[in-house]
């Protein structure tokens, strides 16, 4: 048997829940408070509970504060979050602060009851939705990061060479010089690098190289 405690502060929410756990013959709402703090009065007196269903936003203790105090009383009991917010910031705080699980209201009546039974096993359950949701943002950044790189320019050594040397100013020949090129080169190097990045002249060059982190 599953004995759960409802923390919501909205009534209909509390009694639409008690009505499709109790369907089930192996869970069972022992009490029904409307905040965090109802929750560790009943623990207080004595009241056993395997798992706290608690919404995030209540009055007086919130789902959050509720997770913190029940392990900071050193109740066995486990904390599942059911709320609206689907802010994956929120999942991550609950988690964090010790939650078994975060559900999302809009879940299904299967989803729910899979949840709990594996919360009891001792795991931790995301609502699958979320999970989803954070899966399709992280490919997504994930992509946008690889355009990224496919848009690097990839300088060869002699460029990123020339380069170096533009951005501290020595002339054609100078670098010619100290690379052992032509004057032509050179020349044609640092023309071939203001076309390669898209730059105007040899002064919005050294802009974009530092900018960049090419050169520093």
């Amino acid at each position: 048997m599953i004995n759960i405690i409802l923390a919501d502060d909205h009534n209909i929410i509390r009694t639409s829940l008690k009505v499709l756990i109790e369907k089930h013959e192996e869970i069972k709402v022992v009490a029904e408070v409307a905040d965090g703090l109802g929750v560790l009065e009943l623990l207080e007196k004595g009241i056993k509970a395997d798992i706290v269903l608690s919404d995030i936003v209540m009055p007086n203790l919130d789902g959050i504060g509720l997770i913190s105090k029940i392990k900071a009383g050193g109740y066995d009991t486990k904390v599942v979050i059911l709320s609206i917010l689907d802010d994956e910031k929120y999942a991550s705080n609950a988690f964090i602060s010790g939650a078994f699980a975060y559900l999302l209201k809009d879940i299904e009546e299967e989803e729910l009851l899979f949840c709990l039974k594996h919360v009891m096993k001792g795991k931790r359950y995301l609502s699958s939705n979320l999970c989803i949701a954070i899966l399709e943002r992280f490919n997504t950044e994930l992509n946008l990061l690889s355009q990224k790189k496919s848009a690097e320019i990839n300088f060869s050594e002699r460029e990123i060479n020339v380069l170096k040397l533009i951005a501290d100013g020595f002339t054609n020949q100078e670098i010619a010089d100290k690379l052992y090129l032509s004057r032509r080169t050179v020349e044609s190097q640092r023309e071939a690098l203001i076309n390669k990045t898209g730059t105007k002249n040899s002064a919005s060059l050294v802009r974009f190289a530092m900018r960049n982190g090419y050169v520093s």
